[in-house]
C-alpha cells in the first residue's frame, strides 16, 4: 500500500500493546512490519523469512480470458455455446477451444457484475491448474478488495485441508466487452485432481463400494417451504411461486435438529429409481450421524459423533469460517464429503466474499461474537469439552506457527499486488463506491481504504477470538450495529445484456 508504514505494521504495533496490557496473554506481536519487509515475526513470536506463497511485487498484467458466445448469457439454467481463449501474463495463448457457459450464484447472480459457470468441451489445463472441463468465474462484485475468497482459500491450504480449490485472478472479456477482474476457480467436484474421492457407479450397491464417495452441501435455500415466502421470489429464480424447483430435482436429507437440508451434489442423480440403494445408504448414514451427535452418548468416541465425523476436519472447517465470520459457514455453501469406507469430512470451503467485515447484516457487523457455532451441529459439538479443547489447541498451534500473522501479511501483499490492475476493474464498476446495499457494512470509497478497513476488522476479530478462546476475556459485549445507510436508488441494471442483437459466430 502507499503509506510508509503499512496498515499491517500498525496492527502489529497494536497487537504488541494488547499483549503488554494483558500480561502477554493476548497473543500480541512483538515487532512491526511493512509490506515491503523481507522477513516477519508472528503474534506468537515467530521470526523468519516471508513464506514462498506470498505474492511478489505489483501485477501490471493479468491473465486474459476471452469468451465469445452465440447468444447473450441470460440465465443460470441454460448453457450458451461459445468459444474461449486464455492468455497468460506474458500474452501467450495457453488454451483455447469450445465451451458452454451459464450464470451461477444465488444473490450474486442478481448483482450487475455476474458470476459464471463454464463447461469446456474438452478437459483442459488452465493457467497451471490441473485439467478439467468444469470451472467457475467468480465476479467478487460485493467484495471491493477483490481478494477475500483468495485469502480464505489460502488460509484453508495453510491449515492442510484435504482439498482447497485452486484459483487465479484474471481479466474477463465476453463478446468484446471488458467485464473486469474475475477469479478463475476450480469447481468443487469429485475427481482425481479435485476432491480425490472415488466416484460411485450405479452398480455399487454393496459395501465397501456403496459407502463412498458422496459430495454433500448444506443449504438453507433447499428447505421444503423456502419458496412459500413471497419475499424471496425476487432473488430466488428457482422458486416457481411456492414451489422450490431446485429441491424437486435434488435429493436432500432434512435435518431433525434445525440444520439446513443436506443435499447431494454428487452423485447428482440419486432421485432416479436405479440409484435407490445408494440413496438409502447415504440417507441412513446422515440420519445416524445426527442421532449420534444429538444422542445421550454424543461425546463418546466410539458411540458418539466421532464415530461418523472426521473431527480434525470439523475443527479446521470451524476455525476458518469462524475466524472470517462467514455468514454462510453453517447454513449454505457448507460442503461435506463421505469417503469410501470412511467418515464424513467437513469441507472444502467456499463463498467468502461477504466475510472479513464485509457484511452489514445483524450479528456480522461487529468483529466480536460467535457466529458459526450458532449453527445447530456446531452448537452441539461445542457442548463436548473434548471438541472445544481441540479447537483451542488447534488455534494455539496455528498461532505458534505464525499462521495468523502470515495470513494477514498475505492479504496485504495480495491487495498490493492488485493495486494497479484494480483501477481497470473499477473503471467499469465504479458504482460500488457509492452503493450501500443490504450486504454492505461501510463504503470507504477507495480501494486502499477498503483494504485497510478489511485488515483492521480482521485484526480485531483475531484479538477477540484469541483472548476469548484462551480465557482472558469475557465473551459478553454490547454489539456494534453501526453501518452505512442503505441507498434507495441503487442501480441494479446489468450492463452488456441486450446489446448483442445479431448472432456471433463462435
Amino acid at each position: 500500500m502507499s503509506s510508509s508504514l503499512s496498515v499491517f505494521g500498525l496492527m502489529l504495533i497494536g497487537m504488541a500493546l494488547v499483549a503488554c496490557s494483558n500480561g502477554g496473554s493476548g497473543g500480541g506481536a512483538t515487532s512491526a512490519s511493512s509490506s515491503s519487509s523481507s522477513s516477519s515475526s508472528s503474534s506468537a513470536g515467530f521470526v523468519g523469512p516471508d513464506p514462498d506463497w506470498f505474492p511478489e511485487g505489483v501485477a501490471t498484467h493479468l491473465p486474459q480470458i476471452r469468451i465469445t458466445t452465440v447468444t447473450p448469457i441470460l440465465t443460470k439454467e441454460d448453457y450458451v455455446e461459445g468459444t474461449f481463449e486464455v492468455e497468460d501474463e506474458a500474452g501467450a495463448v495457453t488454451a483455447s477451444g469450445e465451451l458452454e457457459i451459464r450464470g451461477r450464484g444465488n444473490s450474486s447472480w442478481d448483482w450487475p457484475k455476474r458470476p459464471f459457470r463454464v463447461k469446456l468441451e474438452e478437459s483442459t489445463e488452465l493457467l497451471g491448474m490441473p485439467a478439467s472441463r468444469h470451472w467457475v468465474l467468480l465476479a467478487n462484485y460485493a467484495d471491493k478488495t477483490l481478494i477475500r475468497n483468495d485469502v480464505a482459500f489460502t488460509f484453508s491450504r495453510q491449515l492442510g485441508m484435504e482439498y482447497t480449490v485452486r484459483d487465479r485472478h484474471v481479466e474477463l472479456t465476453i463478446n468484446d466487452q471488458y467485464r473486469g477482474i474475475y477469479q478463475l476457480v476450480e469447481q468443487i467436484r469429485l475427481a482425481k485432481d479435485r476432491l480425490d474421492v472415488p466416484d460411485l457407479e450405479v452398480i455399487d450397491v454393496e459395501e465397501p463400494d456403496i459407502t463412498g464417495g458422496y459430495l454433500i452441501e448444506a443449504d438453507f435455500r433447499m428447505t421444503q417451504n423456502y419458496c412459500e415466502n413471497p419475499f424471496v421470489w425476487s432473488f430466488s429464480p428457482f422458486c416457481d411461486g411456492p414451489v422450490n424447483t431446485d429441491r424437486e430435482k435434488t435429493f436432500c436429507v432434512d435435518s431433525q435438529y434445525g440444520m439446513a437440508p443436506l443435499c447431494l451434489k454428487e452423485p447428482d442423480n440419486l432421485l432416479a429409481e436405479e440409484w435407490a440403494f445408494q440413496r438409502d445408504y447415504i440417507e441412513q448414514y446422515l440420519r445416524d450421524t445426527e442421532s449420534a451427535l444429538f444422542g445421550a452418548n454424543f461425546a463418546d468416541p466410539e458411540l458418539g459423533y466421532a464415530a461418523y465425523i472426521d473431527v480434525d476436519s470439523a475443527v479446521n472447517y470451524y476455525i476458518i469460517n469462524e475466524f472470517f465470520k462467514n455468514p454462510d459457514g453453517g447454513s449454505a455453501s457448507f460442503f461435506m464429503y463421505k469417503k469410501r469406507d470412511g467418515k464424513l469430512y467437513f469441507g472444502p470451503i467456499w463463498d467468502f466474499d461477504l466475510t472479513m467485515g464485509n457484511n452489514g447484516q445483524e450479528g456480522l457487523i461487529d468483529p466480536r461474537g460467535w457466529w458459526v457455532r450458532q449453527a445447530t451441529w456446531f452448537t452441539r459439538l461445542f457442548a463436548d469439552p473434548a471438541f472445544a479443547n481441540k479447537v483451542v489447541a488447534r488455534w494455539n498451534e496455528l498461532k505458534e506457527q505464525g499462521t495468523f500473522y502470515h495470513l494477514l501479511g498475505y492479504a496485504e501483499r495480495r491487495a498490493n499486488w492488485l493495486s494497479v490492475k484494480q483501477v481497470d476493474n473499477f473503471d467499469v464498476w465504479s458504482r460500488v463506491w457509492g452503493e450501500c446495499a443490504w450486504f454492505t457494512r461501510l463504503v470507504p470509497r477507495s480501494y486502499e481504504a477498503e483494504v485497510q478497513e478489511m485488515l483492521l476488522w480482521q485484526q480485531y476479530r483475531y484479538d477477540w477470538m484469541d483472548r476469548v478462546l484462551n480465557g482472558t476475556l469475557n465473551p459478553s459485549f454490547t454489539p456494534d450495529r453501526s453501518r452505512c445507510a442503505i441507498s434507495d436508488d441503487i442501480d441494479w441494471t446489468v450492463p452488456f445484456i441486450g446489446e448483442q442483437e445479431e448472432e456471433v459466430e463462435p
